[in-house]
């Protein structure tokens, strides 16, 4: 009996030399170096983008668009950079800065369109055919949060942006048709060997604010490709505009694609992981 008892102890005594050995040839892992599936492994990354935007000022309500509209957009590059938040695996928050230029011509069919008659210093309205020209170079600045599918390349996100507009250009060019005063009285046809020329620009507000909504795939491991539509809450004229009888609101849709530069790790991580 003396002897099992002390095969017993010796073989407790070894198990525990054994397992004392082996937790010291493990690394420790504390709480702070651990991820789980809900954390993330960097704190934000820094991106550059490029892009480009299709679209401009639409009437609204939309029953106020011509029933003879033909648009022309204009392609031009837009530039920015952005930072996104981590929250979870799948929830992101992201935030941008792009500087863009967004242009359009269109001709169309316009019925009683009032307008401020400069010459005669009257306000007038005019029915006819009409080619526009709309251009608009803004600071952009988005503010959204993206979600992750679980394949880790697909995005989708929704936000709010706000945009500082630098420079706004809105002319037209009534080609043929006739001019009323404001009672909708005829007040004689336009010549189309002398069209009247209208410029709204000066009716046109410095800011503007919207909704912006896309789709996001991940083509690389730093380079994504975005579709977005984005669609203005306020009237691009001044509250003080007098002369339109609706509201234009600015709508487009972006073609983005960005680099991530690095990703900024918290102190504590491993930053070579």
């Amino acid at each position: 009996m003396k002897l099992i008892y002390l095969l017993l102890v010796l073989l407790f005594c070894t198990l525990n030399i054994v397992a004392k050995e082996r937790n010291q040839s493990q690394p420790i892992m504390t709480q702070t170096d651990s991820i789980s599936d809900d954390r993330v492994e960097y704190r934000f990354a820094l991106g550059v983008q490029l892009g480009t935007d299709i679209g401009g000022a639409i009437p609204f309500p939309f029953s106020n668009v011509p029933d003879v509209f033909n648009p022309y957009p204009k392609l031009s590059p837009s530039i920015g950079a952005k930072l996104t938040f981590p929250v979870t695996k799948k929830w992101t928050l992201g935030a941008e800065v792009t500087y863009k230029k967004v242009a359009i011509d269109a001709d169309a069919r316009i019925d009683n369109q009032r307008f401020h008659d400069d010459k005669n210093n009257i306000v007038s309205r005019f029915c006819g055919s009409a080619e526009m020209s709309m251009d608009f170079t803004m600071l952009e600045i988005p503010l959204y949060f993206k979600y992750t599918f679980k394949n880790q390349k697909d995005r989708i996100l929704a936000g709010l942006y706000g945009a500082w507009i630098i420079n706004a250009k809105f002319r037209n060019t009534v080609t043929k048709g006739y001019m009323m005063t404001d009672d909708k009285v005829y007040n004689g046809s336009i010549d189309p060997g002398n069209p009247l020329y209208i410029n709204f620009s000066n009716l046109l507000d410095s800011w503007d604010m919207g909704f912006i909504a896309g789709y996001e795939r991940q083509l690389f491991p730093r380079i994504e490709l975005g579709l977005r539509f984005s669609c203005g809450f306020k009237d691009i004229f001044k509250p003080s505009n007098q002369y339109f009888d609706y509201k234009m609101l600015h709508m487009r849709g972006s073609l983005v694609l960005s680099y991530n530069l690095f990703d900024i790790k918290p102190p504590k991580l491993n930053p070579f992981r």
